[in-house]
């Protein structure tokens, strides 16, 4: 059984049909996919898009999970992405890295080999003040932070996971900007594939993972499947785990 844990937010909710089938397919074993992710997820808050509140990932069922399961053969493999999510909601990086170190620390106490997602640093940076003030209101809406700030604060985070990386020995994978369109957040449809077969390659304890194309038709299955806790109109709505299992013995576990 080969373990894999993936944190994040709305790329990897986007990009989670590739995750599973391109894992599945990389692995001569059974995977176990724990993961924590969903539009404008937070890694320490409780965030809300429209009717859907989701736990902080710091503080979601995943870890009490993760310390419950029997030990695998494999040397568990970890993936943290969507970082940047957390500044669109004005939190300052200093207390966003710490959140995020709290995830890399519990991580390499399991073991886990650990890839960290920077920030596409270029292509934000690229963008005009009023692209930037855009894309803040159509994905998180409300007051925020001036443009020239926003770019230091991007500038401090992505320099933060650098350092985290070196100091915990995670590997370290960068987006590209050329997967990027319009929209600065969201990786191209057409580029997913690319990115995440990128990321999931980078630990070196594993062979390359190839991601291919899926069609919305065969992802709905994967887009609909119910993390353990979550709001949907106010009321707090839970679900067993594992939230997917196949004839192989592969396992998804959503928190």
């Amino acid at each position: 059984m080969q373990r894999v844990i993936v944190l994040g937010a709305s790329n990897v909710t986007l990009g989670f049909p590739l995750i599973v089938e391109g894992l599945r397919q990389s692995f001569d074993e059974p995977i176990q996919l724990f993961s924590a992710h969903g539009h404008g997820r937070s890694f320490g808050l409780r965030s809300r898009v429209l009717v859907r509140r989701l736990p902080a990932i710091c503080e979601c069922g995943l870890w009490d999970a993760l310390v419950t399961q029997p030990t695998c053969d494999s040397q568990p493999l970890a993936l943290l992405t969507d970082v940047g999510n957390d500044l669109l909601f004005g939190v300052k990086p200093d207390l966003l890295l710490s959140w995020v170190e709290e995830s890399v620390v519990r991580l390499r106490e399991m073991d886990a080999s650990v890839t960290l997602v920077t920030l596409p640093l270029k292509r934000v940076l690229r963008l005009s003040a009023a692209r930037y003030h855009a894309t803040r209101m159509v994905f998180f809406p409300g007051p925020g932070r001036d443009w020239a700030t926003m770019q230091q604060m991007v500038i401090d985070v992505d320099a933060g996971l650098r350092e985290m990386a070196a100091r915990h020995q995670c590997q370290l994978v960068s987006p590209r900007g050329e997967w990027y369109g319009i929209d600065p957040i969201h990786v191209r449809r057409s580029r997913r594939a690319v990115a995440w077969s990128e990321y999931l390659s980078a630990w070196p304890e594993i062979d390359s993972v190839q991601v291919g194309w899926r069609s919305t038709l065969r992802s709905l299955p994967y887009w609909r499947l119910a993390p353990a806790e979550r709001d949907l109109w106010g009321r707090t709505r839970f679900a067993s785990q594992p939230a997917w299992t196949h004839d192989d013995g592969s396992s998804v576990w959503l928190y």
